[in-house]
C-alpha cells in the first residue's frame, strides 16, 4: 500500500490512497491544508496541528491518519536507570537497567504495555541503550530475557556487551 507522508514539524499526516474514497470531507473542513488541485496537496503547515487532527478523525474511509510521534527519555538516579518509550505522551513502555561500577549497566528488565505490543518498541529502547552505551564507552550485561535474546542474535550490537 502506498502511504504519503506530509508533516508540518510537530504532526505528519499519513494518506493511503487506495484507501480514499473521496468524500471530500478533508476538503470541506481545512480547504487551507487540502487542496487536490495542487502539488504537494495535502499542505499541513497551513493549519494548526489540533485542527488538523480533528479534522483527520472525521475522515470516514480512514485513509487519512496521524502518524504517531514516538519518543524515548533516559531517567538515571546514579544507582539506578531506565529508558522510557512514549507514543503520543503516553506511556507505552520502559527498560530498566542497574549501574554496575562506573563502565557497564545491567539491563534487567524490559517491557511493553498491551495496547502497545507489536510495535518493535521493546527493540527501540535496547537499541536506545546501546547507541547510549556507545555514546559513553560504557558496556551492557543483558539480564533481561528479552535483551539477552537480542544481543545474542544481533552482531551488530556485541561491541557493546560486557
Amino acid at each position: 500500500m502506498d502511504i504519503k507522508e506530509y508533516s508540518n514539524g510537530e504532526i505528519t499526516v499519513l494518506w493511503k490512497a487506495e484507501k480514499c474514497i473521496h468524500a471530500g470531507v478533508c476538503v470541506k473542513s481545512l480547504p487551507e491544508v487540502y487542496n487536490p488541485k495542487e502539488r504537494p496537496w495535502i499542505k499541513p503547515e497551513n493549519a494548526t496541528s489540533a485542527a488538523i487532527i480533528e479534522q483527520v478523525s472525521n475522515c470516514p474511509s480512514g485513509a487519512l491518519s496521524i502518524k504517531p510521534i514516538i519518543k524515548i527519555e533516559r531517567e538515571d538516579n546514579g544507582k539506578k536507570g531506565r529508558f522510557v518509550i512514549y507514543e503520543n505522551d503516553e506511556f507505552a513502555g520502559e527498560m530498566t537497567y542497574t549501574w554496575a561500577g562506573e563502565s557497564k549497566f545491567i539491563i534487567d528488565h524490559t517491557g511493553v504495555e498491551e495496547k502497545f505490543g507489536g510495535k518493535g518498541f521493546g527493540n527501540k529502547l535496547l537499541m536506545q541503550s546501546v547507541e547510549y552505551a556507545r555514546k559513553k564507552d560504557i558496556k551492557i550485561i543483558p539480564l533481561c530475557p528479552f535483551a539477552k535474546k537480542v544481543f545474542d542474535k544481533d552482531d551488530s550490537i556485541k561491541d557493546v556487551r560486557a
